[in-house]
């Protein structure tokens, strides 16, 4: 049987779900969380995709900032994904015109959550290749690591070859042309 109260407790649970619900539209769609006292609601991809499209054309000061803010927003509401945190590593090369000691923490740290990220895979292989002398070795090791088992794996997501070929810093390049080598003769 069904009561007075029943029926309460159903309405005010059907309009909290309501409320969460809209909620979560709003999150999605423009990125923000939603406070609920200590709880927070939230989803980093709204945070993540305006931080991305800040830095796409030739970002000011003021975009660098913005961007940053809104990647470590993205952190604060999903702090395991590796989207934003190499998004702050990559501003700290567009700020100082190398990876900085802050920068190579935040693309370590990328490693130490998900060593092998078919999501990032490519971008962050590159970038490692194009900062090579700035990396520690550990992290050069976890490019390396990286690179080697996409290559291997010859994931469609994740073009190794492709971004080995593509690298631009001396050093990086250098460390791509005998990797792909070696790839190569591994797989004969």
């Amino acid at each position: 049987m069904t009561g007075p109260r029943t029926v309460g407790a159903l309405a005010a649970l059907a309009g909290a779900t309501a409320l969460l619900g809209l909620g979560g539209l709003v999150v999605l769609n423009t990125g923000a969380t939603v406070g609920l006292g200590s709880f927070v609601l939230g989803l980093s991809q709204g945070h993540d995709e305006s931080a991305y499209r800040r830095l796409l054309s030739s970002p000011s000061a003021a975009d660098l900032d913005w961007a940053e803010a809104k990647s470590r927003e993205a952190l604060a509401v999903a702090p395991y994904e590796n989207n934003p945190r190499l998004r702050l590593a990559y501003i700290e090369t567009l700020r100082h015109g190398h990876l900085t000691p802050g920068g190579v923490r935040l693309f370590v740290q990328s490693y130490d959550l998900l060593p092998f990220d078919a999501n990032v895979a490519a971008w962050r292989i590159g970038f490692g290749l194009e900062h090579w002398e700035n990396l520690t070795p550990d992290a050069r090791r976890a490019v390396y690591d990286e690179a080697r088992t996409f290559y291997r794996l010859g994931a469609r997501e994740v073009h190794v070859e492709r971004v080995l070929r593509s690298v631009r810093n001396p050093s990086g390049r250098l460390a791509a042309a005998l990797w792909l080598h070696s790839f190569n003769r591994d797989a004969r």
